[in-house]
């Protein structure tokens, strides 16, 4: 944990309904500058709901989030299942593309910028299918293009939404080494697999429709058991 505090993004009274059904109901917590948090949870719980909120993909009935940093510097994975992958765009300018901005995104990169993105999509070894279209390549491909695409603009806070989806177990125990090499983001994960992200947590956030806190991951595991 970052023992400087500084906050990264503080989300106060968050409220959130579906068709009349609370999702989410007086959310209050910061995501501070270092602290790797994972957010676990039951099926149907609020996770990517509460990300959506935040990234502002879903719009809030009520309170706050605040940003204390750029949001053109915030990586987003978002579950695959729900990445549109009939698009038409080859796995370069996917990956490219978490360059752009939500207010430019078709503007022209230049010599740098390409040759960082050629050596990310070496480092996830998917360099040869750089020219293939998204619906040409298997699903752990398109995967560790997403994840490039995460990571390409060195932003300050990565959210992963079940990153190790589709991916295969060699590359997926290689994962969060991977990511923690090449950047130095606060991470904001996802994920079934507590085990195979234990070591990379500091926080954990428990959401079903609010939030419980564990500041520290060992108190957590003291009183649960079963994995989520």
């Amino acid at each position: 944990m970052n023992n400087s505090q500084e906050k990264l993004i503080s989300v106060r009274n968050l409220n959130f309904k579906y068709n009349k059904e609370i999702i989410l109901s007086d959310i209050n917590f910061d995501i501070i500058k270092g602290e790797n948090v994972a957010i676990l949870g039951r099926n149907g719980g609020g996770k990517s709901t509460l990300v959506k909120v935040i990234l502002g993909f879903l719009k809030k009935n009520s309170g706050s989030v605040e940003f204390f940093i750029n949001k053109n510097k915030i990586g987003y994975l978002p579950q695959i299942r729900e990445f549109d992958a009939s698009f038409p765009i080859n796995i370069f300018d996917l990956v490219i593309s978490g360059l752009a901005s939500r207010k430019n995104l078709f503007r022209r990169f230049n010599k740098e910028e390409k040759e960082n993105t050629e050596a990310l999509l070496k480092e996830f070894g998917i360099d040869n299918l750089k020219n293939k279209l998204i619906s040409e390549v298997s699903g752990g491909q398109l995967q560790r293009a997403l994840i490039a695409r995460a990571l390409i603009s060195s932003p300050d806070i990565i959210f992963l939404d079940e990153p190790e989806s589709f991916l295969d177990q060699k590359f997926e125990y290689q994962l969060f080494e991977k990511i923690k090499r090449l950047s130095d983001s606060t991470l904001v994960i996802i994920s079934h697999e507590m085990e195979k992200i234990y070591n990379y947590i500091d926080t954990i956030f428990v959401v079903e429709n609010n939030i419980k806190i564990f500041r520290n991951k060992e108190e957590y595991y003291k009183k649960h058991t079963h994995r989520h």
